[in-house]
């Protein structure tokens, strides 16, 4: 018998894993995949947002958890690590009508207690990017930002947690779940059955077919956006260095040149409707897509020097904020939701937040005298 499983094992997933590794009770992580991070966690941009890109308006717990997500990640890189790449993000403006928007949106963050929106002039961006296009008006310098290794990241993490005591199994699809008695019993794949007093459903795309394995209403539905990218190799690692966002519409971020660790620099995403929850490809529209916002960002992009491209699902609800809340026909099935932007961002604070606000309130937690490994930001 556990205490803990959860069900998905991605980077949020493996976060709660590795919190609740520090708390008496046994905790298993069952995923999928027969390795983790292989979905929605590195089929993204592979980006943590600065504050200013999650504004409170997104929803309230996307902008507590990325905000504190950002800050742990300040310290969690170096402790774990994980390759990152840390010069920062420019927010740009476009035209003159852009700028009157951007230094509105810099007003807000300001009045809302957000310190980093310096504001640069055209000749001060393209001082710093040469590359970006002349008709550039201006930009906001965000030094928080940065892009990590989300895979290896996930993988650190999960290390982590299992030297703790937590268990990680792989290759484990949930096919069943039985609540009877206050045990939830979970057939897999494989042929197994665990049982568990908690269950945690991080299962990301598949968050309502999980649901729907223990609740007669889900009090959500999953709508997925495909998000495509393009790829330009690391030899084109020198034409920009900063991550390069435009000005943001209510739809979306749009679309943003994210230079990686690696020197490889990801170019997207496209923010598509679609109905599969399993499957996302790169389309020919999604490249013109790309190429057409990024035209309106920089001279000459070197689109000779493109890798590969690929496409992520992103796990989005039809509700804007994340939905992290115990079910209301069984408490101790825990729901973890419409993680989609800024999921990666705020995967360490959501962990947080489903073991000390939500987990904690149902039953009191004992944490552990001796832990093996002790991550500390967390």
């Amino acid at each position: 018998m556990y205490d803990y499983v959860i069900v998905g094992g991605g980077v949020v997933g493996s976060f709660i894993a590795h919190a609740l590794s520090h708390y008496e009770g046994k905790t298993l992580l069952l995923e999928k995949e027969r390795t983790l991070a292989q979905v929605q966690t590195t089929h993204n941009s592979a980006l943590v947002h600065p504050e200013l890109m999650m504004p409170p308006e997104k929803g309230e717990l996307k902008a507590r958890l990325g905000k504190e997500g950002n800050a742990m990640y300040q310290e969690l890189a170096a402790q774990l690590d994980v390759p990152v790449n840390r010069n920062g993000a420019l927010l740009v403006a476009r035209s003159g009508e852009e700028m009157v928007q951007l230094k509105k949106m810099v007003n807000d963050a300001r009045e809302q207690g957000t310190a980093e929106v310096d504001v640069l002039s055209s000749d001060e961006v393209r001082e710093i990017e040469p590359n970006l296009k002349a008709s550039i008006a201006g930009a906001v310098k965000l030094s928080a930002a940065m892009s990590a290794d989300t895979s290896m990241l996930t993988g650190k993490i999960a290390e982590r947690a299992t030297k703790n005591g937590a268990q990680i199994n792989t290759g484990e699809e949930v096919t069943a779940i039985n609540f009877e008695n206050g045990v939830f019993s979970i057939s897999t794949s494989s042929g197994s059955e665990y049982q568990s007093r908690f269950l945690i459903n991080a299962a990301g795309t598949a968050n309502e077919r999980i649901a729907e394995m223990v609740e007669n209403e889900v009090p959500y539905k999953i709508e997925p956006q495909r998000g495509e990218y393009i790829v330009l190799d690391s030899s084109a690692k020198d034409f920009i260095q900063h991550i390069i966002y435009p000005l943001p519409t209510k739809k979306s971020k749009g679309v943003l040149m994210i230079p990686q660790p690696d020197g490889t620099i990801r170019l997207g995403p496209t923010s598509v409707e679609q109905s599969s929850i399993d499957s996302a490809s790169v389309t020919e529209e999604g490249e013109k897509e790309i190429r057409a916002e990024i035209d309106r960002l920089v001279d000459n992009p070197p689109y000779d020097r493109i890798s590969h491209g690929y496409a992520g699902i992103r796990s989005s609800i039809n509700q804007e904020d994340f939905y992290i809340k115990p079910s209301h026909e069984v408490e101790a099935f825990i729901h973890v939701a419409g993680i989609d932007s800024p999921g990666v961002t705020a995967a360490p604070a959501i962990a947080k937040y489903v073991v000390e606000e939500v987990i904690a309130e149902l039953e009191p937690l004992r944490r552990k005298e001796n832990n093996l490994l002790e991550t500390e930001i967390l």
